[in-house]
């Protein structure tokens, strides 16, 4: 996907981690906040499973960008619960399995966006707009340098929509 492509989502989708039982693109949209919705692969992908704890250890980092984390996982609400009850997940987890899948790890909702990245694991970095979330950037998994947090971090600084500033954390506290 060319990163100066927008696109607009527009979902409703079972959520098994933090929040309500199903988030909508629109709730999502109302927070005024970057979005980083990672695109996972199967139930079984390890590499997918290591990235949503690496996430879950960093959130911090992500809030202070002012930036939420959303995994989705192309799987049913009951395998996504596994994960949500193993890793402890201080963020929503979509579930978003395709209606009518080829495959394993194929999307429904987001199987658009999934066909316009080079692979999973994928980040699309989303800003809200007009009560819905427009894509900004995409990157996957296998472009970004390690360690992965931290490039990840990078690709949300560099891709923030401009005018939104991400506060330093080497300032010195206020005495």
């Amino acid at each position: 996907m060319n990163e100066h492509e927008s696109r607009r989502l527009d979902f409703e989708l079972p959520n098994v981690g933090q929040g309500s039982d199903t988030v909508q693109s629109a709730s999502l949209a109302a927070g005024g906040e970057c979005l980083l919705v990672v695109l996972l692969g199967s139930h079984y992908c390890s590499r997918s499973r290591e990235l949503v704890r690496t996430l879950a250890e960093n959130c911090e980092e992500f809030r202070a960008r002012s930036t939420t984390v959303v995994p989705v996982l192309p799987d049913i609400r009951e395998r996504a619960r596994v994960w949500d009850r193993q890793y402890d997940l201080p963020f929503p987890l979509l579930a978003d399995p395709a209606a009518d899948a080829d495959g394993p790890d194929e999307f429904g909702a987001f199987g658009p966006l999934q066909r316009a990245v080079d692979g999973l694991p994928a980040f699309v970095l989303c800003t809200a707009a007009d009560g819905t979330l427009r894509v900004d950037s995409t990157e996957t998994e296998a472009t970004l340098d390690v360690p992965l947090v931290d490039s990840v971090l990078e690709f949300v600084d560099r891709n923030r929509a401009v005018g939104s500033e991400v506060p330093s954390t080497n300032a010195p506290a206020d005495s």
